[in-house]
């Protein structure tokens, strides 16, 4: 039991990891690629990536008919209109404020379940939700004096936020399609039905090509991200692998400090250490 919460531990920490580095290499191909090429290059490689390791560990590729609605919603909110959003705001703030405020997540996915999937709403959910929003306001505003002006980010900053929105909305039919099939398959087909979607688009705007390798490993750190993240949850609880995901937007800073030149505002980091207590008490269950 032991090896197998250390083990656990390791695959959610490796999955903030290959996010944060995610964050890093989608900055630097957006120099020579658009956004649209660079959330479609991901899918591509992803679904390669994911459906090998779904062929690999024996699992079956058959899907329940029933679930085709689920899956295509996973997919298209999930790996098109979130990644797409995501690099698009990416374009306009800094690797380290689209990687904290994508960590705004769970809260939507709280919110959303209370609404759609009829979960409670606990006390540590309200707190936590408030030292959340709280610390996205001290992320954006980076400094004391866009704070009293109340000047809270850039477009940058809104769009990243419509995309972890996205992101929370696919985990609503995402948690249906845990019931009725494997966590692999499913990350390996929501990147399949974004490819079918992107491939029709880039040939149509003529935007259909690989200049880069940076453009297959994007998409390789993407599906090895998802693995990892449900190799995790197949050993320790969703709070824990969901605490040691956070490791990412440490990850992050290290990374776009040394590679890109950015660097934490003392405002960005009070508010990271909110966002982080926030989400701990959002992931801890009370008794009713």
């Amino acid at each position: 039991m032991t090896n197998q919460r250390v083990t656990g531990i390791l695959f959610g920490t490796l999955a903030g990891a290959m996010w944060a580095i995610e964050a890093v290499l989608g900055k630097i191909l957006l120099s020579s690629l658009s956004f649209m090429q660079i959330a479609a290059s991901e899918a591509f490689f992803a679904t390669i990536i994911s459906l090998i390791y779904v062929l690999l560990s024996g699992e079956s590729l058959k899907c329940e008919v029933s679930s085709l609605r689920d899956i295509l919603l996973v997919g298209l909110l999930g790996s098109v209109l979130a990644p797409m959003a995501y690099f698009l705001g990416l374009s306009w703030t800094l690797a380290v404020n689209a990687t904290l405020l994508a960590h705004l997540q769970p809260l939507f996915v709280s919110v959303l379940g209370f609404i759609f999937l009829n979960e409670k709403i606990w006390r540590n959910d309200i707190i936590g939700g408030l030292m959340i929003g709280f610390a996205a306001i001290l992320i954006t505003s980076r400094s004391i004096e866009n704070l009293t002006a109340l000047k809270f980010g850039n477009l940058g900053d809104v769009v990243v936020l419509l995309a972890t929105l996205c992101w929370a909305m696919a985990a609503i039919p995402g948690k249906r399609l845990t019931k009725v099939a494997e966590s692999a398959l499913i990350v390996g087909y929501r990147f399949l039905v974004a490819s079918a979607v992107f491939l029709p688009l880039l040939l149509v705007s003529n935007q259909l090509v690989v200049e880069s390798i940076y453009q297959a490993f994007l998409g390789m750190i993407a599906g090895l991200g998802y693995i990892f993240y449900y190799e995790g949850l197949k050993r320790v609880k969703a709070s824990q692998v969901a605490l040691t995901e956070l490791s990412s937007p440490f990850f992050t800073a290290i990374l776009a400090w040394s590679i890109l030149g950015e660097y934490l505002a003392i405002m960005q980091i009070i508010g990271a250490v909110l966002l982080f207590s926030g989400l701990i008490l959002l992931t801890q269950k009370e008794h009713e």
